[in-house]
């Protein structure tokens, strides 16, 4: 077995050796089939542009209806009759935003320079046509169909880098690349500590992409994934079963992938100061533990409850600024200092869930910078939340498992088929 393995390598090796680059360590496969038509005439917006000349433009901040409308002979009394129609309508659009485009349709059969139709784009999804060759401003909305196909990206992580910058390299647009490593860092996490992550670090994911005439623009669900983390790797399939009840993410034996607690409160952020029994502390000047691990992040970012609780305390104090302390079970408890306000409702004997919001971030108290302090007890001493191994969840029932076996049978072998490809990339340098 294991020289069938090392020949399915060389053979893999030999026909992807010619596409594998060292700089080149994110790539994305179109797996969806689409078909071939021809277009006999150049459409847009179900305009014929042998017909028309079109002017693109941008709003610009502050404009109203009136500098939209300025190239048509049109009243003061139509414009604004238009935009309380636009109000009432079931488009219940108030005002025009500032960087969204629109375009000005001029036919090309009329002497008068005056343009006839123009075309709002308020969001990707959808347009709006105003028509004015009518007595009344036409006005027609029009929705665009979003198509879900399957894709799939791979990639490793290179030296001073991160999961969303290494994705970075192989999209257009910064809102697909959050979108895909936020998915990612979801499915795990309550195993991956992703401000740990090391060179070297691979992952392949299949995920549903959500497009508007073919430009992408986020991701419906991660589908079934990889990602392997200090030598160690990890599945997780998206499955439901046939009777609904059972529904999340399941690695390859039938374990569940949530875990008890989150490993970070915060969504965005990054690790200011980690969990220090001997750190000089920013503000006494003094060498005292730090039994906790800084979150920083812009003011206002929402803190999640990273397990579900009871609050047992919600209040202030003058080093520990606004927090709030859940009571988990008889083990573990949580604290998050320094909040800007805790959320609505959370109050002491209130009941959250894992992941609601309980406060937003602040730099209250003996805080030099907008962070959340995050505090973890066990057995009533702190401790390093990061190093503490948390009990896995308990495998699906029995009789679920023939039908999630089947499933994830076929895309654990597409799975498969990419790690061995990652297998012969060239390995990057560790981080000296």
């Amino acid at each position: 077995m294991k020289s069938f393995y090392t020949l399915l390598l060389l053979i893999i090796a030999t026909l992807f050796a010619t596409s594998c680059s060292q700089s080149k360590k994110v790539k994305v496969e179109d797996l969806s089939i689409v078909d071939t038509t021809i277009i006999e005439k150049d459409l847009l917006f179900g305009f014929d542009l042998a017909k028309y000349d079109v002017e693109f433009d941008t709003v610009q901040k502050g404009w109203t209806w009136n500098n939209l409308f300025e190239s048509f002979e049109v009243d003061q009394y139509t414009i604004n009759t238009t935009a309380e129609r636009l109000k009432d309508s079931l488009i219940g659009m108030k005002y025009i935003l500032a960087g969204k485009p629109f375009m000005v349709f001029r036919p090309k059969d009329k002497e008068s320079a005056t343009p006839t139709y123009l075309v709002y784009e308020p969001d990707v999804f959808s347009y709006i046509t105003f028509d004015f060759n009518i007595d009344t401003v036409g006005i027609r909305k029009e929705i665009r169909p979003v198509e879900i196909h399957e894709r799939m990206v791979s990639g490793q992580i290179s030296k001073n880098s991160s999961l969303s910058v290494e994705l970075g390299e192989n999209f257009d647009n910064y809102q697909m690349t959050a979108a895909i490593s936020d998915a990612i860092e979801g499915v795990y996490a309550w195993s991956v500590d992703f401000f740990k992550l090391q060179v070297g670090d691979k992952f392949v994911v299949y995920y549903d992409e959500k497009s508007v005439d073919g430009v992408p623009y986020s991701v419906d669900k991660i589908k079934y994934v990889w990602f392997e983390h200090a030598e160690k790797g990890l599945y997780a399939f998206n499955f439901t079963d046939s009777t609904g009840e059972v529904s999340g993410y399941y690695d390859e034996m039938a374990n569940e992938m949530k875990r008890p607690f989150l490993m970070s409160p915060l969504q965005f952020s990054r690790i200011s100061s980690a969990f220090n029994m001997n750190r000089l502390h920013p503000i006494y000047k003094t060498r005292r533990p730090h039994l906790g691990t800084d979150y920083a992040a812009p003011t206002g970012t929402p803190i999640l409850a990273t397990a579900d609780g009871t609050v047992s305390k919600a209040s202030r104090s003058r080093g520990n600024g606004i927090y709030v302390k859940l009571r988990h079970n008889k083990t573990y408890d949580t604290q998050y200092l320094h909040m800007s306000k805790i959320a609505n409702g959370i109050r002491e004997g209130k009941r959250v869930r894992q992941g609601d919001v309980i406060g937003y971030v602040g730099s209250t108290g003996a805080a030099t910078g907008p962070h959340v302090c995050y505090r973890f007890w066990k057995n009533g001493q702190q401790i390093n939340h990061r190093a503490e191994k948390f009990p896995k969840s308990e495998p699906m029932k029995d009789e679920v498992k023939p039908e999630y076996f089947d499933h994830i049978s076929p895309l654990k072998e597409k799975l498969d088929v990419e790690i061995l490809k990652l297998a012969v990339t060239p390995e990057l340098e560790p981080e000296v």
